[in-house]
């Protein structure tokens, strides 16, 4: 082992996700004097590509020449483990750091032929991440999956209790769980918000009531709900006119833009897609909403508290009733509820100009819990005891 432990952090591609932001921090702040960080991408596609340091060097797998036999089921596979070992063999690299399942699913048997030692994360809960996740030959993934958790080194889980939830999902002991929240830059979140260039802005007015949610347009982040509730609130002619801005891309954007025809909410549904830099409408919105089934640990909601935004939230597992402390912090409401999310929503309009308390404490707990720099101390040490008493 070199002065400087060498890690290669892995993930799919860097595309606007929770987890490939969250990869994206920690090459930028992990300590240089002990760390080389390399990164490997199996796509070198993504919104957050631009934003990797320019001191980290990129891998990514290619495909070879006769790409079409790639189809072969396990095939893709196999080409892409062997493609992860000789870079952990060219690179010397000490210690592999995966995020997402199809990761792990490749950086596991790469180690195991290199004894590279590795550190797996899991920040979803298990039951629903692997529905999603697998489609084709899902039971044989599963397998494989609780196989490549159980023999890693070291897993991490960013919240308790997705810990407890990864330890009965995959059958691994106490002491191989570690949790490490998520890490924020909230100095940086915050000079955003500030940002005028390339950013979304909501006009406050005393008439209009704006929403804002941020995330992948997929049904996990149960955002048809979210659109259902202003529905609801229209019935109820509450007083204000309520708006709301969905920032993201995804799967589902065709069938919500469908259901917001449907319920006549044109004029007051907006679409914004990808945003790089959210953060400047998340300040200026009234309300923050995060309306998922379930999650690991939701960063935009941590987020918005921050920047001093009320926030709302369903009770999913795993993350917010942690984050926002039983509901102390900000709104809790039942899942694929739409009723009691226009209910929340409606006495958060109410008690607007009472927020500033509640607001005040949830930033100063998020700050206190989840900046960038305890977070990725902790994972630094976690990686360097890793890199050397690997067996």
């Amino acid at each position: 082992m070199s002065d400087r432990i060498r890690v290669l952090f892995a993930i799919g591609s860097l595309a606007g996700g929770g987890s490939e932001r969250q990869i994206v921090n920690i090459l930028r702040h992990i300590d240089r004097s002990k760390f080389e960080p390399h990164l490997y991408l199996v796509n070198r596609t993504g919104e957050f590509l631009s934003q990797v340091p320019d001191d980290v060097e990129i891998a990514s797998f290619v495909e070879p020449a006769n790409a079409g036999a790639l189809n072969l089921p396990g095939l893709a596979h196999r080409a892409q483990v062997t493609h992860v070992e000789n870079c952990l063999r060219e690179k010397q690299i000490d210690v592999l750091y995966d995020r997402t399942p199809h990761m792990t699913l490749i950086s596991a048997p790469a180690c195991r032929r290199t004894n590279t030692p590795r550190l797996s994360t899991i920040v979803c809960d298990p039951e629903h991440d692997l529905r999603e996740s697998f489609t084709r030959f899902r039971w044989i993934k599963e397998r494989l999956l609780r196989k490549a958790y159980r023999t890693a080194d070291c897993v991490i889980a960013n919240s308790q209790s997705l810990s407890e939830a990864s330890q009965s999902g995959f059958g691994l002991s106490r002491t191989q769980v570690v949790t490490i929240s998520n890490g924020f830059d909230f100095e940086e979140i915050s000079r955003l918000s500030e940002a005028s260039e390339d950013a979304l802005t909501l006009k406050q007015t005393e008439a209009t009531y704006h929403l804002v949610a941020v995330g992948r347009l997929h049904p996990q982040k149960g955002l048809v709900d979210l659109i259902n509730a202003v529905h609801e609130l229209n019935q109820r002619r509450v007083e204000r006119r309520v708006e709301l801005s969905l920032i993201g891309q995804g799967p589902e954007r065709e069938s919500l833009m469908q259901r917001v025809d449907e319920l006549d909410l044109g004029q007051q549904v907006r679409f914004t897609g990808f945003l790089s830099n959210p953060y400047r409408a998340i300040r200026t919105a009234d309300l923050f909403c995060l309306t998922s089934l379930y999650e690991g640990m939701p960063n935009v909601l941590v987020e918005a508290m921050s920047l001093g935004v009320p926030v709302l939230s369903t009770d999913c597992p795993h993350g917010p009733r942690d984050i926002l402390q039983g509901g102390e912090l900000g709104t809790l409401v039942p899942c694929r509820d739409s009723k009691k999310i226009a209910d929340g929503i409606e006495q958060a309009i109410a008690s607007a100009s009472n927020r500033d308390i509640q607001t005040a404490k949830a930033k100063e707990s998020v700050l206190s819990r989840f900046s960038i720099g305890p977070t990725t101390r902790s994972l630094e040490e976690l990686l360097t005891y890793v890199a050397r008493h690997h067996k």
